[in-house]
């Protein structure tokens, strides 16, 4: 079922609840965080991106916000596109910032103190610099 997505703006943080999964959505949500430990992110990105299209709950939004952190490691890490590494750094710290510091067993604080770590370091680069960013650097998603 594809509905539509919401905006930031229209999500009230208290009714937020942790989504039900079915089977394959907890199968897909390990493949995709295999995948993004594995910096296959655009691959992980995919596995999230149908958990996201199975459910219309506000709680869909998380799904958002990781697919969007894969996308901007994506382009830090193969497509080399600085711009689209910071625009989807900005959405998905916009969305993640909604959530508990530990929501589906990620750890939601340690990806957003990430997010601002890599920005500043990458912010201090040059262009020449950054495309060269050591990106062992970057985080594993480890479940609690």
């Amino acid at each position: 079922m594809l509905t539509r997505k919401k905006k930031v703006n229209e999500i009230h943080r208290s009714s937020l609840k942790e989504i039900v999964f079915t089977k394959e959505d907890e199968v897909d949500f390990g493949a995709g965080i295999h995948l993004f430990n594995e910096q296959h992110f655009w691959h992980a990105h995919e596995c999230w991106e149908k958990i996201w299209q199975r459910h219309s709950e506000d709680e869909r939004i998380f799904f958002q916000g990781i697919i969007q952190l894969a996308a901007a490691y994506h382009h830090l890490a193969t497509k080399k596109s600085f711009l689209g590494m910071m625009n989807n750094f900005e959405k998905a710290k916009t969305k993640l910032e909604l959530f508990p510091k530990i929501y589906l067993g990620i750890n939601v604080a340690f990806l957003l103190e990430k997010i601002d770590e890599v920005k500043i370091e990458l912010l201090a680069l040059t262009e020449q610099q950054w495309s060269e960013f050591d990106v062992s650097k970057l985080p594993q998603i480890t479940l609690k």
